[in-house]
């Protein structure tokens, strides 16, 4: 999780969302309509879905800086502000924990 993204409480949009548009979205919906429900259909697969080959054209560095949405789901933003930092705090405690094993290893002397 990017730490400036979490700041500002966005998010990446997602490779489908990205190259989602009105014509594909009605598309999408016309042949929903008419699947099957059974679920060894091989319509349930995404590996054909035409935004792979998109994304993966894409520079990394696009990737990286992806156009970003609001989060807006709030129980969401909490969830993630939970994780953050419990990520900060065993980074500070495991931290410290390393620098109490160095400082307290002797020099050894191994010239």
């Amino acid at each position: 999780m990017c730490v400036v993204l979490h700041g500002l409480h966005h998010r990446h949009l997602r490779p489908w969302e990205l190259f989602q548009d009105a014509e594909d979205a009605s598309v999408e919906t016309k042949g929903a309509a008419e699947r099957s429900m059974d679920s060894f259909d091989t319509y349930h697969s995404y590996e054909t879905e035409p935004w792979i080959a998109k994304y993966e054209k894409r520079n990394v560095v696009r990737k990286i800086f992806d156009r970003q949405t609001w989060v807006e789901e709030p129980a969401l933003r909490q969830i993630q502000d939970t994780i953050f930092l419990q990520a900060i705090l065993a980074g500070i405690v495991g931290g410290a924990i390393l620098t109490a094993i160095f400082v307290a290893v002797p020099k050894g002397n191994l010239i």
